[in-house]
């Protein structure tokens, strides 16, 4: 029978009182104190202690698991209520620090995250006493779980090195929201200048410029920050018998065997990934002129970092006469705000039956970015202030589809956040961290068909045709499909380097390894060890995990797939529309509102009706079948991707696509040419 520290505390607490107080009459303070003790415990303890040491009988086992059951629940119910009122403390102090980015405001905020970890460290001291793994009441043992997971990296012991772990969280996050390029004497920021060029230049030359510059910017500053992040995450996380960070984040999804299911997954989708890639390399080097190395530049694919290459639609669709799908230019046509994408999104959700926003959404949410000065944090974001009436979208909006697909996105998180409101404080968050991504993911897939853009006015003419859909699925691929590789590559950089097979010397190195091996793509100029290209992306200045965002892309087609079940839609799953489905509607809202009560693998069991309760990429591929099967009639050349000619492993370069291939082939033949002459004259 296993029993909690605290209760054998308690419990030798008592034995020695009672023998204090037989051979040494208590002081009137220390009466008091037992006196305050006592009274503090709950009748059925107090009848269960009296039994345990002033009775004959023997309290049985059942007894003392309601005793620890007791304990354990006033606990965490104290916990939670002072957790709720931090974890507030914190959403305001940073909400003000995002959307004012001041010193004054950094430096509030710092305080708050410091009073939340002092928190944290005291409430995990506590939380170890108990023998949770045991408790006997699932729902309680489910709670403490969900504690762990949430307040487990807060190990650290030494307050000046929790400041500065969280310090410098805080200025990686500072140095990346407002980093700028300065480009001929004009200062442009990530939103929306640089994010608008790489979606609609296509000049290779001025691309590549703007690239480098913005790595120079962002990513490089953070470089001499990041190995000391490692570090303390490492540490704060050792007390809980994590191996590292990396296992500590991955202990979300409730699962040993995270990395091996996504690598199965992975092996599944690419097939079809490597076909897109030959694809779009070969379009691209129609226009390009690129070299036949099979590789891509990283730079040309209509996005800063590769990840999603929809934004080059226009430039290798295979059907140049059917309807144009970016409706960017109608939204304009028709004057639209972009607080009306806001509008557009919040009726999609209502006609589900879902509910509408609170008047304090409307009010509290920033939408546009400033026009007063104000520095903020324009990474588009959907925040749960925890009191069960605040939500808010932080985004500088633009009118343009492809914000318009990002706002019912981040719509997704609210709705999501107001269906598990009622749920305790620690089942207030997704099944798991990827079930929140692909709820807000998941309505894109509606949203963008031709049919719902019809529907909506966006687009004047419905045309269907074979041709039509292949456009469409290209589209849907160079966003879903293209983004796999890159997620999954992401993440596994961030392991190898909180595992410590990746060391701070590689950084840059073993970053384009993955980037290589996974999406088959160089950078277009040499980079160096004094490089930090990781850093140029937002989450892992912010040290958010990536491995969320490759399972919500196989749980969006998943959801997708039962909920076009649920609306009764007969034909191809890529041209299911969910929208006014009250069936759907209800579906979708049972799920959201258990929160994270039950394990993601039940939620899922059940939501599919029983289908399966694992991450299933089958839904995925039957979206893409047609699209897989024309790619496979394509005349489209299979060459291998040589990552290790760009990879000069010796000198810790990564070479550009545009750095002279011949010229380091012959400067191999060279090397090759001088072994041999040296062996020549040894023999």
């Amino acid at each position: 029978m296993n029993c909690t520290i605290m209760f054998y505390v308690v419990l030798l607490s008592l034995i020695s009182r009672v023998l204090t107080e037989k051979y040494a009459p208590y002081t009137e303070e220390q009466f008091q104190l037992w006196l305050d003790d006592w009274n503090q415990l709950t009748h059925a303890e107090m009848h269960l202690i009296t039994k345990i040491f002033w009775s004959d009988e023997i309290a049985s086992d059942d007894e003392i698991d309601v005793l620890e059951s007791e304990f354990a629940t006033k606990f965490y119910d104290e916990y939670t209520e002072q957790s709720k009122l931090i974890v507030q403390s914190i959403m305001l102090s940073r909400w003000r620090l995002y959307t004012n980015l001041t010193l004054i405001n950094k430096k509030n905020y710092e305080k708050s995250i410091m009073l939340s970890a002092n928190f944290s460290q005291e409430k995990l001291r506590e939380l170890k006493k108990f023998d949770w793994r045991s408790f006997k009441d699932s729902n309680l043992k489910r709670a403490f779980l969900r504690a762990v997971i949430v307040i487990g990296d807060s190990g650290i012991s030494d307050s000046q090195r929790v400041h500065k772990w969280k310090q410098i969280k805080s200025d990686m996050n500072t140095m990346y929201t407002t980093s700028k390029i300065i480009y001929k004497n004009k200062t442009l920021s990530l939103e929306p200048n640089l994010t608008s060029v790489f979606q609609s230049n296509r000049n290779y030359t001025f691309l590549r410029t703007m690239w480098k510059l913005w790595r120079d910017s962002s990513g490089k500053k953070l470089a001499k920050l990041y190995p000391e992040y490692i570090n303390l995450s490492n540490e704060a996380v050792k007390d809980y018998d994590f191996k590292d960070y990396g296992e500590y984040s991955r202990s979300s999804f409730e699962t040993n065997n995270l990395p091996d299911d996504l690598d199965e997954i992975y092996s599944q989708l690419e097939g079809l990934y490597k076909l897109l890639h030959r694809y779009v390399r070969k379009k691209l080097g129609e226009i390009y002129k690129l070299k036949n190395t099979g590789l891509l530049p990283a730079h040309i694919l209509g996005d800063l970092w590769a990840q999603q290459w929809h934004n080059i639609f226009e430039d290798i669709k295979p059907y140049k006469n059917k309807t144009l799908l970016d409706v960017t230019s109608k939204m304009r046509e028709k004057n639209m705000a972009p607080r009306d994408l806001f509008l557009i999104a919040e009726e999609f959700y209502t006609s589900l039956g879902l509910d509408p926003l609170p008047e304090t959404f409307w009010n509290n949410s920033l939408f546009e970015k400033p026009n007063d000065g104000r520095e903020v944090n324009c990474h588009a974001s959907a925040w749960d202030f925890y009191d069960g009436k605040d939500f808010r979208i932080k985004m500088c909006t633009t009118v343009s589809m492809n914000d318009m697909f990002v706002v019912h996105h981040e719509m997704g998180h609210i709705q999501y956040y107001m269906n598990y409101k009622h749920q305790p404080f620690h089942f207030k968050e997704g099944a798991n961290p990827g079930f929140h991504e692909a709820l807000g993911d998941l309505m894109t897939l509606s949203v963008m068909t031709p049919g719902h853009l019809y529907k909506i006015k966006l687009i004047d003419e419905l045309v269907e045709d074979e041709e039509q859909d292949i456009n469409f699925l290209l589209f849907m691929a160079l966003r879903n499909i293209a983004f796999a590789p890159f997620s999954l590559a992401v993440e596994k950089w961030r392991w190898s380097v909180f595992s410590g097979n990746t060391t701070p010397d590689n950084y840059n190195l073993d970053w384009w390894k993955f980037r290589c091996k996974y999406q088959g793509l160089v950078p277009p100029v040499d980079r160096f060890q004094d490089d930090f290209d990781p850093g140029s992306k937002y989450h892992i200045a912010a040290g958010v995990p990536y491995d969320r965002y490759f399972v919500s892309l196989i749980l969006k087609f998943q959801f997708h797939e039962t909920l076009c079940k649920a609306s009764n839609h007969k034909g191809p799953l890529f041209k299911c529309d969910i929208y006014q489905s009250k069936e759907a509607g209800k579906k979708l809202k049972h799920m959201m509102e258990k929160g994270s009560s039950e394990s993601w693998n039940k939620v899922l069991y059940e939501f599919t009706d029983g289908k399966t309760d694992k991450l299933d990429p089958s839904a995925m591929l039957e979206y893409f079948k047609p699209l897989h099967e024309w790619l496979l009639k394509q005349d489209l050349s299979e060459n291998e991707w040589n990552c290790n000619d760009y990879l000069d492993l010796k000198n810790n370069i990564v070479h550009g696509y545009d750095t002279n291939f011949a010229s380091r082939q012959t400067s191999k033949l060279i090397e090759m040419l001088a072994f041999l002459i040296v062996l020549f004259n040894i023999f």
